[in-house]
């Protein structure tokens, strides 16, 4: 098995025990993220949109108002379950789903309006190859509209983010900062256009129930939280409340980038 084939197992393996608690998931269903992304899809209309990573779908449903026809892709055929589900509950008309990898997308070059990713490149094994995918499926001037959680630029803080994250979700690849997106996506050909910063708030113990992480570890990742340093409990807003339970805030990066 190869290293894509092994990440890829993870993640299939990750995401098709918790689909419902994904479906279910306030962070993936809303949050601010998704409506930059929306409002940002709004300015145009496409033929054909394509979301990548699609999970429970919350983001195709999003952008469905202003495309013809969206496909939703993702690894995991029970996430792709859910998001047939949430089509059939709005009553969306224009939307299919599609078994596919972010790293090897079933569409001709230059045939896609609008590409969508949300909450999903941080466990993809080749995010190199997955931008390049964005870059060839795109028509020219056509739209990117990215969304992932980012570590900070401290080195030291952006380990620590990335070790917790891994440890709570062995799926976890990395997640970038915001200057290692911009500049892999411009290398890439993608010319970012506009950029915007969301909060992602969290309560502890529904981020670690989300993710199905052992109790064991659970426990571990809840002790590390505690004991984290000033500087992380600042960086990444690590609260307690007085009845013991924990709240922290990772921060989004979204990404509005057109095909030079």
């Amino acid at each position: 098995m190869t290293a894509d084939q092994s990440q890829q197992a993870k993640s299939q393996e990750q995401f098709g025990q918790q689909s419902h608690h994904y479906a279910e998931s306030l962070v993936h269903s809303s949050g601010e993220s998704l409506q930059v992304i929306q409002q940002w899809a709004s300015t145009t209309t496409y033929t054909t949109a394509v979301d990548i990573g699609t999970g429970a779908g919350f983001t195709a449903a999003a952008i469905s108002p202003f495309a013809g026809h969206v496909i939703a892709t993702d690894i995991t055929s029970s996430m792709l379950l859910e998001t047939r589900l949430l089509v059939t509950t709005r009553g969306i008309s224009n939307l299919d789903c599609l078994l596919a990898a972010a790293e090897c997308l079933p569409f001709t070059d230059d045939s896609v309006g609008l590409v969508t990713c949300r909450i999903a490149a941080h466990h993809f094994q080749d995010l190199d190859k997955a931008t390049e995918e964005w870059y060839r499926v795109l028509q020219s001037e056509g739209m990117l509209l990215m969304a992932d959680t980012v570590s900070p630029e401290d080195l030291n803080l952006a380990a620590w983010m990335n070790e917790i994250e891994f440890r709570r979700d062995p799926s976890h690849v990395r997640n970038l900062s915001p200057s290692e997106w911009m500049s892999k996506l411009e290398s890439n050909g993608l010319q970012v256009e506009e950029a915007a910063v969301t909060d992602v708030p969290m309560f502890f113990d529904e981020w670690v129930l989300r993710s199905g992480t052992p109790e064991a570890e659970s426990t571990k990742l809840l002790q590390d939280f505690r004991k984290a340093t000033p500087l992380a409990k600042e960086a990444f807003a690590i609260l307690q409340d007085d009845s013991g339970r924990l709240s922290f805030k990772w921060t989004s990066l979204v990404i509005r980038a057109k095909k030079k």
